[in-house]
């Protein structure tokens, strides 16, 4: 079997997904740009959930349905790249 068919290519996008959740907390807002980290508690994950992205005006105890992708931040580990909500 040649070496390509064992290790096939990883894909160069992920599927998106589109969780809910609860805004627990808000780690990190920048006015200017909007980019957010917000800890977000959703009900198919046990602990909660790191979501980055341009999420500006959300609220702790906000309710949201978020479209994006997982991504494995070399030095945060596994977060939800939010691409709208």
């Amino acid at each position: 079997m040649p070496p390509s068919a064992q290790n096939p290519p990883k894909p160069r996008y992920q599927t998106p997904e589109s969780p809910t959740g609860v805004v627990e907390r808000i780690n990190y807002h920048a006015k200017e740009s909007g980019y957010t980290v917000a800890r977000v508690q959703s009900p198919r994950v046990r602990e909660l959930v790191t979501v980055v992205g341009n999420l500006a005006n959300i609220q702790a105890g906000q309710t949201l349905q978020l479209k994006g992708v997982w991504k494995n931040h070399p030095q945060y580990g596994q977060q939800f790249e939010v691409e709208r909500t």
